[in-house]
């Protein structure tokens, strides 16, 4: 008998496309965190149809192998996500932007999600839709968006959580951030079954994949539950192996990173900001899903029995939305639905150990009206889209790290 808990997932990023690396000593591997997966080298399978005087099958035969699969996950602020959220988005991480300078932040008093912030020193890569913090001794880091600049550099209109109170700090940072790209990040997964050993050895039985790449991924958030998702592998290598490849990077002396502890994210209070059209929103979100998928085409050849690589496809960014009618969610997308004019989108969620800021400058919704679905039912904008290049060349999609 084996235990789905006791499946380990570990990664290591590939020094070449689909080359296992021999386990040594400077070895690095990390623990993936996840809640289920279907990793797998599975052989594809035909048929034979050649006739037979008994009508018996002739059989089958192996004419590939697929190798990769899903890993579904509960989103929370940790390397294992950096790492494969960078993967996924073919590109690399920005470093954070910091201007050390006394910063000033006044809420509108005529509406709770809008403020002023006033710096000290010029910041001019403060745009519009830019996500910013503001940190200081004894405060809380308050998470901004950039609405407009109404002194350049310096004097900027934000979006803000709701309730945000006027607070002074001591720097300014715009976040690590990673935008769409097209530079591929390889990974070597090992799974192994730490209950199944090899003839009563301590060999754990094991699957090595190698050429990982990620396909995409998939972010749902929805009231009262934790943030969830998946991420889609797709890989060219594929080897059973005991001991497995994490047991081989322990002995050779390499080190093995345990799995992260850090807070999952939740939906309903770990959401503190949801901008439409660079305003904050007051209407009721009740769910969302976003989806990235890289359009990776295998490349397969004669005498191969799994892809020796992909090419890359268009990034493809959906959107799926469930809100609540109101009069201000009405006017912000029943209009835009039959025009198909964009409008900006941008969701955090955070929470005590950090989180991650989903941006979108251009957002094309369609859907229907919103229609009454039976007695006591609530009538919703049931919003489906997809997420294009923003009207000045900006990424489709900016992930932040919070």
């Amino acid at each position: 008998m084996s235990s789905s808990n006791l499946v380990s997932i570990v990664y290591e990023k590939e020094a070449e496309y689909g080359v296992r690396a021999d386990p040594s000593a400077g070895s690095v591997m990390y623990t993936a965190r996840f809640t289920s997966e279907e990793i797998s080298g599975t052989p594809t399978t035909t048929e034979s149809v050649e006739l037979r005087t008994d009508r018996m099958s002739s059989g089958q035969v192996a004419v590939g192998l697929e190798v990769g699969g899903p890993i579904n996950f509960e989103l929370s602020n940790d390397v294992f996500h950096d790492d494969f959220l960078e993967a996924a988005m073919l590109s690399t991480w920005v470093p954070a932007e910091n201007t050390i300078t006394v910063v000033n932040l006044v809420p509108d008093p005529l509406d709770n999600q809008k403020a002023v912030m006033t710096l000290g020193a010029e910041q001019p890569n403060l745009v519009p839709l830019t996500l910013c913090q503001i940190r200081g001794v004894g405060i809380d880091t308050a998470i901004v968006s950039i609405i407009s600049v109404d002194v350049p550099s310096t004097v900027f209109t934000v979006a803000t959580m709701r309730g945000q109170e006027e607070i002074v700090g001591e720097d300014v940072v715009i976040p690590q951030h990673v935008d769409i790209g097209a530079d591929v990040t390889s990974f070597l997964i090992g799974k192994s079954y730490l209950d199944v050993q090899h003839l009563l050895t301590t060999d754990n039985h094991s699957q090595t994949y190698t050429g990982e790449m990620l396909s995409g991924f998939s972010i749902n958030a929805a009231w009262g539950e934790i943030v969830t998702g998946s991420y889609a592998t797709m890989g060219n290598g594929y080897e059973q192996e005991a001991p497995s490849y994490e047991q081989q990077v322990v002995t050779a002396g390499g080190t093995v990173n345990p799995p992260g502890t850090t807070n999952t994210l939740n939906a309903s209070i770990d959401v503190p900001l949801v901008i439409a059209n660079d305003v904050a929103t007051d209407f009721c979100t009740q769910s969302f899903t976003l989806t990235l998928d890289n359009g990776l085409d295998p490349t397969t050849c004669i005498g191969k029995s799994a892809p020796t690589d992909y090419s890359l496809g268009t990034a493809s960014i959906s959107i799926d939305m469930s809100i609540y009618n109101s009069d201000t969610s009405y006017d912000a997308f029943m209009d835009a639905k039959i025009t198909q004019n964009p409008i900006s989108m941008t969701y955090v969620t955070e929470n005590l150990d950090g989180g991650y800021g989903f941006a979108m400058p251009a957002v094309q919704l369609t859907f229907p009206d919103p229609s009454s679905q039976g007695q006591n039912e609530q009538t919703m904008l049931e919003a489906s889209g997809t997420a294009k290049v923003g009207p000045n060349g900006e990424s489709a999609l900016r992930i932040y790290k919070l």
